[in-house]
């Protein structure tokens, strides 16, 4: 029995890590989404109580925080392409990573945003299936390319390494080397394998 709360603590425990990222994003939009809306509020405050209290009227000042929000995070996202945007960056990253408690939660959020980023596009690339954990059950993995030749025990064979990322987290996951007659390649976007495994299978088109 005890054996077991043990491990049932410990796969809570990996559960938890893996959806703070989601779980620290929805709240932080919701939080500024919040905030902008209270603004807009302020901004219709000049209308009669009857007009502000009315359900046409809090959809559409909902619907502007909305819009209002996204156009800030677009044009957030434009700004840390620039030569300041890079600097604000790496001052952000320096000093979450320096706090204890903060650091392994802002690394994993982080390393989410850059795997969807175009310029890590090409680590979740080439989908592959391989079988895994057992024979007879395929798992979707990304073929991460041929490895060297001091990774082949066996010369004469060609050897690759796949990651295969956990669902609902992508960055954590497990590293295989396999040989070439063990991948199966597939023949869909990276988009769509990514999706798949999100949603823990639920979304297939």
């Amino acid at each position: 029995m005890k054996r077991f709360l043990k491990g049932a603590f410990s796969f809570f425990i990996q559960g938890l890590l893996a959806l703070l990222p989601l779980f620290i994003s929805i709240w932080v939009f919701m939080f500024v989404f919040r905030f902008i809306e209270g603004i807009i509020d302020n901004i219709f405050i000049f209308l009669p109580p009857e007009y502000l209290e009315t359900k046409s009227m809090i959809y559409l000042i909902k619907a502007i925080s909305f819009v209002v929000l996204v156009a800030l995070i677009t044009m957030f996202g434009l700004f840390v392409r620039t030569v300041f945007g890079k600097i604000l960056l790496s001052i952000t990253d320096s000093f979450f990573m320096h706090i204890p408690g903060l650091r392994p939660i802002y690394k994993a959020v982080r390393q989410v945003i850059e795997s969807f980023s175009t310029n890590k596009k090409s680590f979740f690339s080439n989908p592959v299936l391989v079988e895994y954990p057992s024979k007879g059950i395929w798992t979707i993995g990304f073929n991460t390319g041929e490895v060297p030749a001091d990774f082949k025990p066996f010369a004469e064979e060609k050897r690759f390494s796949v990651f295969i990322p956990t669902t609902p987290n992508p960055t954590s996951g497990f590293l295989m080397i396999v040989t070439e007659s063990q991948v199966r390649p597939l023949e869909m976007k990276t988009d769509r394998a990514m999706q798949f495994l999100l949603t823990g299978g639920v979304v297939k088109e």
